[in-house]
């Protein structure tokens, strides 16, 4: 059952338009549609997300005529099978673990934005998806409301349209095989009343080009596209225009052939004739053609020419305009530094003579700035050890462990002020050395957005164990575990589960290990989840996603999607003031919504590793709406008294039942007996400044912006967090130390 809609984002590559990725979702129609599609256009076009989006576009046109499959025409066999249309020649793109073969996903940074912009929002909406091939047909999907298409091309103005092709549920009819701006999709399905500028969510779309039909027919061939000769004004001329002129609009990294993607200004002095260029500009020309391929430095000409206030702006865009054969030589490296120190961003993957070996330097200059985002991208044959060098990574006193075993750590010296650091398409570069080595900031790696997105009809069946393998960024990720335990409504109006205080008498609701207890009726066992969070997550990643996170937990009653929902939480970044638009790579332990996810039984994954947080939310009553519901629950009576498991109106004050989300930041400290485990419970603010430190830069900006936010969950100060503890880990003693305000736990 559903309102399935598939989407996809296309671009024009190499001269030439080609699909990139694709998903299916489930329920997707109408205004949610709309919706979804506005989320899509701000995730594409936000700045975090833009050179992360850059470097996929340069993959896509390092790959050769043979990698992208010929058009094909629809495909009788069921959507997203093996056996469907070009899955065998993308083999090689595809991931075989254990049997189950992943979708090929070449791309899948640009897959988990339209995955993340189709199926989530923090104020409790969520909807079921799955990733598809990147080369299917647009027509070959199960489909019951059309598609949506986004063109890549211009990344500054990336354009968007519905299809309709199946005609089904349409209130009014749709031409078919034509693009559809938003209002005419949209009124397939409910009449709508006054133009645009009246109507909130037409507003959004106010000024957007649609995709054009040449685009559609290049990209699938052998669809019957029409012109939709019924739209006027803007809508139409985007319609009529040809790829041609729309390749003309479109950035540099768009056009994604050409080494150096950055373009910080128009090249104006190339729209004047050489025959009345002024004694200044030849002398310019003349004085970075010497700057650029000498082998000295030329210390007294770059201060006089610094003078010139155009001088660094012109030096940055020679030296980019001729990033693919700049050498590496001391002199172009102080160059660099003179035109980069001051930037946030920094790009060196266009710098294709430079060597691994030529980079630390470099790095390290740049070190003392405001570098906050590094890009590896796009080099293939950078080496672990390469990383090594640039990075400054250096081997940990002996005697220095992780927290989940007994090896080495490495430290990230030369960066540790680096927010972001980019590494897609560097195959060389394993997760294995990522969660040892890195997990400080945010990490974009290839493999790492690519690991949860298996397609769903294999996750329905999956071998005994698990392909997806846990990893644990423990080195340097402080977060290790997210714990979710709840009480259903039933459980929290039963007075027989309280104490005389009014708190649950958590030891009389039974643990169990059921695939589905989860969401089970009965009212004797504690509702529990454990996940590992296999992902990199910086201190103020955390903080941000788990604001997120609580704010859809309080929205929602229906719980069975929480865990996908809560992949995409997590799916962001620490740029805490990105609108909720920055991706990141998901949780592939949270992220499938069909496979069935057994709580942690025992043994080391129900034990927190000195060193380790886990986040733990208990949630009450979480299958009520809201409290009056509960209340209504609470206080009926019953005929038989037998039966009677309702709350009486006297005790309406000790034992009300509430409907909550509470949560806590929890530790485990490094104490020397083996047979007790140390766990240290504290808030959002204790579990910042313990991490980052009390009066850091770092420390404050958090903090800060954590003040700011609306609060969806409270810090859990009740003591029965012990017996809470008691029920997550195995140990057969645990000691808990709560927080009080201004104590630091001993042994970090």
């Amino acid at each position: 059952m559903g309102r399935r809609h598939q989407l996809f984002i296309i671009g024009k590559i190499n001269g030439r338009y080609r699909q990139l990725c694709a998903i299916h979702a489930q329920v997707h129609y109408g205004e949610e549609a709309l919706e979804r599609c506005v989320d899509i256009l701000q995730i594409l076009e936000h700045n975090t997300n833009r050179l992360a989006i850059q470097q996929e576009l340069i993959a896509a046109a390092n790959k050769s005529d043979e990698f992208w499959p010929a058009p094909a025409p629809r495909c009788s066999t069921e959507y997203g099978s093996e056996s469907s249309s070009e899955w065998s020649e993308c083999g090689s793109e595809g991931i075989h673990e254990c049997g189950i073969i992943i979708s090929p996903v070449p791309f899948p940074f640009l897959t988990t934005c339209l995955n993340i912009g189709a199926s989530f929002r923090p104020d409790g909406d969520y909807c079921g998806l799955r990733t598809s091939p990147f080369h299917g047909v647009f027509d070959e999907g199960d489909n019951d409301d059309g598609i949506t298409i986004f063109d890549l091309t211009d990344l500054d103005s990336v354009r968007y349209c519905f299809v309709d092709f199946v005609e089904k549920y349409n209130w009014r009819h749709l031409k078919l095989m034509t693009p559809l701006p938003a209002r005419t999709y949209w009124e397939a399905y409910q009449r709508l009343n006054g133009p645009d500028e009246k109507i909130p969510l037409l507003r959004k779309f106010h000024g957007r080009k649609l995709v054009a039909v040449g685009a559609l027919k290049e990209t699938w061939p052998h669809g019957d596209w029409q012109e939709n000769v019924s739209i006027i004004g803007q809508e139409q001329y985007s319609l009529n225009e040809s790829p041609e002129h729309a390749e003309s609009n479109m950035t540099a990294a768009g056009n994604a052939g050409i080494a150096a993607e950055k373009q910080p200004t128009p090249r104006s002095e190339n729209t004047v004739p050489a025959r009345i260029k002024s004694l200044r500009d030849h002398s310019m020309d003349s004085l970075l053609d010497l700057l650029l391929h000498s082998t000295h430095r030329h210390s007294d000409l770059v201060a006089e020419a610094e003078a010139f206030p155009d001088f660094v702006a012109k030096l940055r865009r020679r030296l980019y305009d001729n990033a693919a054969t700049l050498q590496p030589t001391t002199p172009n490296i102080d160059l660099l530094y003179k035109v980069l120190k001051d930037e946030v961003e920094i790009d060196i993957s266009v710098f294709k003579k430079f060597a691994a070996s030529d980079l630390p330097l470099l790095i390290a200059k740049l070190r003392g700035g405001n570098l906050r985002t590094l890009n590896l991208s796009n080099m293939p044959e950078l080496t672990e050890s390469d990383l090594q060098q640039i990075l400054h990574i250096r081997q940990a006193p002996s005697g220095t462990a992780k927290p989940n075993d007994n090896t080495s750590v490495l430290a990230t010296d030369s960066v540790k002020d680096c927010r972001a650091i980019i590494l897609l398409e560097t195959p060389k570069i394993s997760l294995e050395f990522l969660t040892e080595h890195m997990g400080h900031c945010d990490i974009y790696h290839s493999a790492l957005f690519r690991r949860p997105m298996y397609t769903g009809d294999q996750v329905r069946d999956p071998p005994v164990q698990n392909p997806l393998k846990a990893l644990q960024f423990a080195a340097t990720n402080t977060i290790s575990q997210l714990v979710w335990v709840g009480t259903r409504s039933s459980q929290s109006c039963n007075s027989k589960l309280r104490l005389e205080n009014g708190q649950f008498d958590w030891s009389t609701l039974k643990y169990s290990v059921g695939a589905y207890s989860f969401l089970s009726q009965d009212t004797d066992h504690l509702k529990y989840r454990n996940f590992l969070l296999d992902i990199p997550s910086p201190t103020a990643k955390i903080v941000h996603s788990f604001q997120r996170l609580t704010q859809y937990l309080s929205k929602v009653s229906y719980l069975e999607d929480w865990p996908a929902a809560a992949a995409r939480c997590f799916a962001t970044t620490s740029n805490l003031e990105d609108g909720g638009y920055s991706v990141g790579p998901m949780s592939a332990s949270l992220y499938p919504r069909f496979y069935p996810m057994k709580p942690v039984e025992s043994g080391k994954d129900r034990i927190l590793m000195p060193g380790q947080w886990a986040i733990i939310l208990v949630q009450e009553a979480f299958d009520d709406k809201n409290q009056k519901e509960l209340d209504q629950r609470a206080f009926e009576t019953s005929d038989d008294e037998e039966d009677k498991t309702c709350l009486a109106p006297e005790e309406e004050l000790k034992f009300r039942p509430l409907k909550r989300l509470r949560y806590a930041f929890v530790k485990a400290l490094s104490k020397s007996d083996p047979l007790k485990q140390h766990l240290w419970v504290t808030s959002v603010s204790g579990y910042v400044q313990n991490v980052l430190g009390g009066t850091t830069d770092d420390t404050e900006y958090v903090k800060k912006w954590w003040r700011k936010q609306r609060r969806y969950a409270d810090y859990y100060k009740d003591t029965d967090m012990d017996a809470i503890l008691g029920k997550i880990y195995a140990s057969k003693e645990l000691v808990v130390h709560q927080r009080v305000k201004g104590e630091r736990p001993s042994n970090i």
